[in-house]
């Protein structure tokens, strides 16, 4: 699939341009705006060549796409993988972030990035390949790093802050999916998960609704998806809970799916 961008984006007016280039195992998309032109937004996919090395198949993508290494007004690069834990501030120490991630992940061999997350007083720790990240750091100019995470949780606890009762909110994106569930603002539970089909997505849904205890007729559920597969998860899991409800997506002229952390990420100001 090529990345299309508007015909307004060229390297003469990028610099008006806030952008992100985001990162997931099977691919890479692209997505950016003017922020002073709410409607600029665009979005744009690919997938990578899976015969070649992950960092190999990226700089392959970067030399057939030169909008890429354009000078922009701000470039953030979201990291999309499971390889990341949330560690309270108290007992961060950045000198042990590397033994964090291998002792969760078993990933010695990766650099391991970390980002904090203020509302909820703990810092996200991520790997990313050490080839990818050098290569990124050199090519583009003065790129952020962030894990998908980090934006997604921070708009689901501004959206959840005043709620009640209890909400689970669920982003689908690839192959994962991404669980939260608040309590007025307080993080309960969080993880990532491989998913192979709906059947997938209902049984971690049901396991982690019993595992934190939530009310089956009070708390609710909140879907972040396509409506094709937001109707074939509630026609099963209607039976189960009361309350579930289908997060629109901010972006219905792009003409595909955007994932929840670039959304929130351009919702929250890049």
């Amino acid at each position: 699939m090529n990345i299309h961008v508007p015909d307004t984006l060229t390297a003469g007016n990028s610099e008006k341009y806030a952008v992100s280039i985001r990162l997931w195992p099977g691919g890479l998309s692209f997505a950016g705006w003017i922020p002073s032109e709410k409607d600029s937004f665009f979005f744009g996919k690919t997938e990578i060549n899976r015969k070649k090395r992950y960092d190999y198949a990226i700089k392959d993508l970067f030399f057939a796409y030169p909008f890429f290494l354009y000078a922009y007004k701000q470039i953030v690069v979201i990291s999309a993988n499971r390889q990341y834990t949330l560690v309270p501030e108290s007992v961060f120490v950045e000198k042990q972030k590397e033994q964090l991630i291998s002792f969760v992940f078993s990933a010695p061999d990766e650099k391991v990035l970390y980002e904090p997350l203020d509302e909820f007083e703990s810092v996200v720790l991520y790997s990313i390949q050490p080839e990818v990240y050098e290569f990124l750091s050199r090519s583009l100019l003065c790129p952020t790093f962030t894990h998908a995470i980090t934006p997604t949780l921070n708009q689901w606890k501004k959206q959840n802050f005043t709620g009640y009762p209890k909400q689970i909110y669920v982003a689908l994106h690839e192959d994962m999916m991404d669980v939260a569930c608040f309590d007025k603002g307080a993080l309960l539970f969080i993880n990532s998960f491989h998913v192979g089909d709906s059947a997938d997505i209902i049984y971690y849904i049901l396991y982690i609704w019993k595992l934190t205890g939530l009310d089956q007729r009070q708390d609710e559920l909140f879907l972040y998806t396509n409506l094709r597969m937001y109707q074939t998860l509630r026609e099963t899991l209607q039976t189960y809970l009361s309350r579930i409800e289908f997060i629109q997506p901010q972006w219905p002229d792009v003409g595909m799916d955007v994932p929840p952390d670039v959304t929130a990420l351009f919702l929250c100001g890049l």
